[in-house]
């Protein structure tokens, strides 16, 4: 979450719970002739326990998405060890392209609970075999990660977009010398 969201998230967050308590102090003590109205009284505050649980929400919700963005390494008693699935996606990346073969590539990770699925688009040099490749490649993915993180790599989609030909190059033009001979 960027910056600007989550301080975003913390004044919506302020705010809410400003309102919802200046609604309960008038539900409390009802100075004004039109909160002497008990059905107006429960309007107001189920209005203030509404915007005091819509801070609440916002932050749990916030808490679910992070853990839903890592996937655990360790539980143990002294506490949980998560990864971000954006280094596990740069592990991917960097592991498929240190391959002979591969010229670019991108990848997606999602938490599988148990593990990850990593998902890889990529574009191929000229004349490299793709079906070969591709296995040698999901296997080095799901033992690497393995043994970097201890995180169990579930599948791994390979898409190759693009298996780029060789560029004819032109030779470049040759100049003519002027000839000393007459």
């Amino acid at each position: 979450m960027k910056l600007f969201d989550r301080l975003l998230l913390w004044v919506l967050s302020v705010l809410a719970v400003l309102l919802g308590l200046l609604l309960i102090i008038l539900v409390l003590f009802p100075s004004l002739a039109w909160l002497q109205v008990s059905a107006v009284r429960v309007t107001v505050g189920v209005l203030a326990l509404v915007s005091i649980l819509a801070a609440v929400g916002l932050h749990l919700r916030r808490a679910v998405r992070k853990r839903q963005e890592a996937a655990l390494v360790n539980e143990g008693e002294n506490g949980s060890a998560y990864v971000n699935l954006n280094v596990i996606s740069d592990m991917a990346k960097k592991i498929a392209q240190d391959c002979d073969g591969v010229r670019a590539c991108k990848s997606a990770v999602k938490n599988n609970g148990g593990g990850v699925d990593l998902e890889l688009e990529m574009a191929l040099n000229p004349g490299v075999a793709v079906a070969p490749l591709a296995a040698m490649l999901q296997e080095r993915l799901k033992n690497r990660i393995f043994e970097m993180t201890g995180i169990r790599v579930g599948k791994v989609g390979i898409l190759v977009e693009a298996a780029s030909e060789a560029k004819e190059t032109k030779p470049a033009p040759v100049e003519q010398l002027p000839s000393r001979v007459k």
